[in-house]
């Protein structure tokens, strides 16, 4: 009897995913979100949303999905090397729908958020909280909508002398879910990770109430607060620099709150439940935002300089990948005409032409996974590459000189700068 106690004991304990397993989920997430913004598409007989779809799926192929063996790292605590199991994408969608973009943005903004809250100077009687302001389910708003009235709301916050006295500085960043009851309304709130004196719960309650009923003022609509006392929710936690905590409502450790500040605006499966109706609406109305910001002394865009300014930027898409150049009498190169894939997909969709299109992407991310798994393999000398196509590669040494004649014949063939 002991040992079947025991036996199902061990059947309860959730198994860790494999990287593999986890590769492929990714894969099948990603195809299901495509596919759901195509039928999407097809439906509003909208170009750009029908490119990105084919960007997506594209992404998801097998040969763009790697695992990989033996990637190394440096332990911030120990200082010592570190192998550990991965998988990743060859070629990322610069998508909010995107869980392989979702993830990348994800630990760009961690890094950002940890240089940002190591220059604010805390005074006595100032600590690090963690506080997540909830916008009530917006019933008969779209998510455009709603979203505007999140963000409306936050900026009053900001401004608000309650906020300012309060706080020093620190980061803030949205994130939506979809409705308890129902997948055709969305739960939007605010996450806010920064240094602050004592903060009233009822106080901050009622001043971000506030702030929400005027951003719906603003909007021409009114807010409904389906509480007892008609005021918006928010919870507060003290952030402690420790591993755990003793109490989970009142404290939570700081990584765990950069954690929940940057992991997401919402969840790559909460995305593929969108209604289809919704889903072209959410992905525009997000595409480049602005999601994770910092402020006060933390604020790395205000007299940081150029350094600073480049970090604060680095999380944006910037990534130009075919090059329009119209008549122009000016030899300036910055103002010569660029596109995105996105946008040349949405133009050559709309002239009829999409199967230049797929062909095209088709030859530029092939370019890319050949130029990014000399990266991979150049960063990580040590590692085991293998895509979900049965592909595989090994990590080289760059000082060896056949690797580096290889790796540079490559280069030659593959015309390894952007398309």
């Amino acid at each position: 009897m002991q040992n079947s106690l025991q036996n199902s004991d061990k059947t309860n304990v959730k198994r860790k995913h494999t990287p593999l397993e986890r590769a492929a989920h990714r894969r099948d997430l990603t195809l299901e979100i495509a596919e759901a913004l195509s039928w999407a598409a097809l439906g509003e007989d909208d170009a750009e949303m029908q490119a990105v779809s084919d960007l997506m799926i594209q992404a998801g192929q097998d040969e763009n999905i790697f695992v990989a063996e033996g990637f190394d790292c440096i332990d911030e605590d120990t200082g010592e090397t570190k192998f550990y199991d991965a998988f990743g994408s060859l070629n990322i969608v610069s998508s909010r729908c995107n869980p392989a973009y979702l993830k990348a943005s994800s630990a760009r903004a961690r890094k950002r958020i940890k240089t940002a809250l190591a220059r604010v100077k805390p005074q006595s009687g100032e600590y690090l909280r963690y506080v997540v302001l909830t916008q009530p389910d917006m019933f008969g708003f779209d998510f455009d909508s709603a979203y505007q009235l999140l963000c409306g709301a936050l900026v009053r916050l900001k401004n608000h002398p309650f906020f300012k006295d309060k706080f020093r500085g620190g980061a803030n960043s949205n994130e939506f879910t979809l409705g308890a009851k129902s997948n055709r309304h969305f739960h939007l709130h605010a996450n806010i990770l920064g240094y602050a004196k004592y903060l009233d719960f009822g106080e901050l309650r009622r001043v971000w109430t506030d702030c929400l009923d005027y951003s719906a003022r603003d909007m021409g609509r009114k807010l409904e607060v389906n509480t007892k006392d008609g005021y918006a929710n928010v919870s507060i936690q003290q952030v402690k620099v420790a591993s755990k905590v003793e109490d989970e409502k009142r404290e939570i450790t700081l990584d765990n709150a950069i954690m929940e500040t940057v992991k997401y605006v919402v969840k790559g499966s909460d995305f593929a439940k969108i209604p289809t109706e919704f889903i072209c609406q959410v992905e525009k109305a997000l595409h480049g935002k602005r999601l994770v910001e910092t402020f006060g002394e933390a604020n790395l865009r205000k007299g940081r300089g150029k350094k600073d300014a480049a970090d604060e930027t680095s999380h944006l898409d910037k990534h130009r990948t075919i090059q329009d150049f119209t008549n122009t009498d000016s030899p300036d190169i910055s103002k010569i005409k660029r596109e995105t894939l996105r946008q040349r997909g949405s133009r050559l969709i709309g002239e009829g032409r999409r199967d230049d299109w797929l062909r095209e992407i088709s030859e530029v991310f092939a370019r890319r996974r050949e130029y990014r798994k000399i990266q991979l393999a150049q960063r990580y000398k040590n590692a085991i590459f293998c895509t979900l196509s049965g592909e595989i590669w090994r990590g080289v040494d760059v000082s060896d000189e056949r690797y580096r004649e290889y790796l540079e014949t490559i280069k030659g063939n593959n015309h390894y700068q952007t398309a």
